[in-house]
């Protein structure tokens, strides 16, 4: 292992703990980076400790830097690192390395077939609380094999019915509403709202996906949101009434640019609904399996205020729902508006507070880490006693919890997944085969792994009616159980 400070680098034996590395600097370090498989262990002892030391740490892993045959300039061109505030400019602070991974919906044809892993590190700003990847991949690295299709299932429904309730309710659509959806994928929730508004209009960068919408009657423009399809869709379509981003404002290095295109369309009445996963949720529940390279923020009440000011913009309400684990749902008009601020927005916003501390934030990493521990030992163990294990969910997440824990087709046989275009193709970096539920059903396994586990309950109701109750099924958070 070697620690460099500037140009100098020192090198020590791989028989030295974590402590010991820490012991022979300074408590104020200047800026270093570490190599070795023992790095994560320093940062993590660092945290532990809840000393409050700006770390820039860059992994040197041999997967997410340049091949030998590939020049840096390539590289650097799927991937850039940034260790500033991608919202407010301010100095970042190292929260957590997952280590390296391929893109987490890329699937692969073969086992066979290489990927590229690319560093999967989160920082924090502590002037505005924005917590944003390290490393974030172009477009090209992350949507060129993109088989995420937004599911159909009750707890789907069941959830834009009560969000399409939340905004009728609060007069922020309406029958003679204009609805645009900012990353529409299939268009499900389009499809819902339909009958309840006056028009509606899809947008999402993959042509797959919006094939599949128009095919089902989602008017759906193919391409990136930004200021310039903006000015398209005004000339076109005029201005809608409400902008809805559901779970991909966080899939954009530079959210600024879509916040350009946002203001460029509505009026003093119109309203913008960001869907996201809660930075509060994933901290209190452990979700580190959130962390993804599509997932480049991680918003909070305070972050999102602050990027929201910088474009004439705040927020007027919040509702918080327990879909894909802990969501919040941040409704915005521009400052202008006449639109009044509900107290919910003060509300959340002093809780969240009182709970985003430094000490959560080291109880954080510390438990990702014990998780990734315990699931091991866990999996090792059945292995040993000849117990058969399948995951459940060919998912984003499912893949950042297993790359990190370490599991691969040689212990996880295969992975369970509903959606017909994913079946027969393998998860990346672990090689895991995935099927479909009927060849589970025929062939069932003494465990799944739950990396699907915000769908659980829809999930064990399902195995259990097909006649499968014998299967137990393993929950990786907030802390690893078996039901």
């Amino acid at each position: 292992m070697c620690i460099s400070f500037s140009s100098l680098t020192f090198s020590f034996s791989s028989n030295f703990s974590a402590v010991d590395y820490l012991r022979l600097f300074p408590i104020d370090p200047p800026e270093f980076s570490f190599s070795g498989a023992r790095a994560h262990l320093i940062v993590y002892s660092f945290v532990k400790s809840r000393k409050m030391i700006q770390i820039n740490t860059v992994s040197q892993s041999k997967l997410s830097q340049p091949k030998k045959n590939q020049s840096k300039k390539d590289w650097m061109q799927k991937s850039s690192s940034q260790m500033t505030c991608r919202i407010c400019s301010s100095d970042t602070s190292l929260l957590l390395d997952l280590g390296a991974s391929p893109p987490a919906n890329s699937l692969k044809e073969s086992a066979d077939k290489f990927q590229e892993s690319y560093s999967l590190v989160t920082d924090i700003c502590d002037k505005c609380g924005n917590v944003q990847l390290r490393y974030c991949l172009n477009e090209e690295a992350l949507y060129t094999d993109y088989f995420y299709v937004t599911p159909s299932s009750t707890t789907l429904s069941k959830h834009y019915q009560y969000l399409q309730d939340f905004l009728k309710k609060n007069d922020f659509i309406s029958r003679n509403s204009f609805v645009l959806e900012i990353g529409s994928n299939v268009g499900n929730f389009l499809d819902f709202i339909k009958p309840q508004v006056a028009q509606v209009l899809g947008i999402d960068p993959a042509a797959n996906i919006c094939q599949l919408a128009s095919q089902r009657g989602i008017k759906t423009i193919c391409d990136f949101f930004d200021y310039q399809a903006s000015v398209k869709i005004k000339e076109e379509f005029g201005r809608p009434n409400a902008i809805v981003t559901r779970h991909c404002f966080a899939h954009n290095a530079n959210p600024h640019a879509i916040l350009d295109g946002v203001t460029n369309l509505i009026d003093e009445t119109g309203v913008l609904v960001i869907e996201n996963a809660y930075l509060l949720n994933t901290i209190k529940n452990n979700e580190f399996d959130q962390i993804y390279h599509e997932h480049m923020f991680y918003y909070s009440i305070r972050s999102m205020q602050h990027l929201l000011s910088l474009h004439g913009m705040h927020l007027v309400d919040l509702l918080m729902s327990p879909i894909h684990g802990g969501s919040i749902v941040f409704v915005a008009t521009k400052k202008s508006s006449a639109h009044a601020i509900s107290p919910t927005v003060h509300k959340y916003m002093e809780a969240e507070s009182l709970a985003l501390t430094p000490s959560a934030y080291a109880d954080f990493v510390e438990n990702t880490f014990e998780i990734k521990k315990t699931l091991s030992t866990l999996v090792a163990d059945l292995i040993a006693k000849d117990k058969k294990i399948y995951t459940y969910g060919a998912t984003a997440k499912g893949n950042t919890l297993l790359n990190f824990v370490g599991l691969t087709s040689h212990e996880i046989q295969y992975c369970v997944d509903s959606t017909a275009s994913k079946q027969g193709r393998y998860l990346p970096k672990s090689n895991i085969q995935i099927i479909s539920e009927e060849e589970a059903q025929q062939n069932p396994p003494d465990y799944f792994l739950l990396t699907a586990w915000n769908y659980k309950d829809e999930i064990i109701r399902k195995v259990r009616q097909v006649g499968n109750h014998t299967s137990k099924f393993i929950v990786p958070v907030p802390s690893i159980h078996i039901l």
